[in-house]
């Protein structure tokens, strides 16, 4: 987080919302043409940028410059697939909604991309956009079910991020710690929108949300310790936390002082779970895990 940092990934991130902005002014005229030109440009100006920067010794701006290149790939995609008009049409448009087996590929090719990129830079960041496209991929697939609603897309986010979470500790096993931070962090995230889902549901049994979330996030935070992973942490205290909250609100006056208590509570148990993971946390690791030794990053 220091400020090279901080504006490094801040102007990256902000490259890539104006390319996406001037990518959607283009014309859809001569099938795909255009955008098929100017997104390919972008990738190999950013392709080119990032290898300059590499060899320079440049390694987070050169990872950055790999990062744009595959944000604009799946823009690429859709150009070609324009171009040899087999791309829906917009009215007909709606990955969420009806499947395409299009969409779906694109989803999978810049996961690929994405990969091949990580591969050649070692930057991790470049895997966020890997994880999203896997996730986005799944939610595609399940428009492709008979009748799919709202039950199946959840189930659909819980199933790949948990596969998704999966991926990540097994990296964590083998010392790849940096580069499992986007499959914890998403992974679950995907996980808790899946629970939410049911969780809210007016249509459905509500506790199949909040049961899971209060018992799997109390979980989360136990592990978490000798994981030494700070997003279980933070996905687990908000999920038991908030089914917490639900069941002290149905059962108690949530304007009484037993709520406000019980609330208080509820807080200093969190605080003192904090302090027995600081205290313990490493030594049930070291005692139940076998960790192999952290690689090194990779050069700055």
């Amino acid at each position: 987080m220091d400020p090279p940092n901080v504006l490094w990934f801040g102007g990256a991130i902000t490259i890539a919302v104006g390319v996406s902005a001037l990518l959607s002014t283009i014309p859809e005229s001569h099938n795909g043409l255009w955008l098929f030109l100017a997104s390919l440009g972008f990738l190999l100006a950013f392709a080119f940028a990032s290898l300059w920067l590499l060899r320079l010794g440049w390694w987070v701006p050169g990872g950055l410059a790999a990062w744009l290149a595959v944000t604009t790939f799946a823009g690429v995609a859709i150009g070609f697939l324009q171009l040899i008009d087999v791309w829906p049409e917009d009215q007909s448009l709606d990955p969420f909604g009806n499947f395409s087996g299009y969409v779906f590929g694109v989803a999978l090719a810049t996961a690929l991309f994405g990969i091949a990129a990580f591969i050649y830079t070692r930057f991790s960041f470049i895997l966020s956009i890997v994880v999203l496209s896997l996730l986005l991929a799944a939610q595609f697939l399940v428009t492709g079910f008979e009748n799919p609603g709202g039950d199946d897309s959840a189930t659909a986010a819980l199933i790949a991020g948990a596969l998704v979470v999966i991926v990540g500790v097994f990296l964590d096993a083998f010392g790849r710690r940096r580069d499992a931070f986007w499959f914890h962090a998403l992974g679950w995230f995907s996980v808790a929108a899946g629970l939410v889902f049911f969780a809210v549901d007016p249509g459905g049994d509500t506790e199949r949300g909040w049961i899971p979330m209060l018992v799997v996030g109390l979980l989360m935070t136990i592990a978490s310790g000798p994981m030494r992973r700070a997003t279980w942490t933070v996905y687990g205290v908000v999920g038991y936390y908030a089914a917490i909250v639900h069941y002290l609100n149905d059962s108690l006056d949530s304007d009484g002082w037993p709520f406000a208590l019980l609330l208080i509570a509820v807080g200093l148990g969190i605080f003192l779970q904090g302090m027995l993971l600081h205290r313990y946390g490493k030594a049930w690791g070291d005692r139940f895990i076998r960790r192999p030794p952290v690689l090194n990053d990779p050069p700055a």
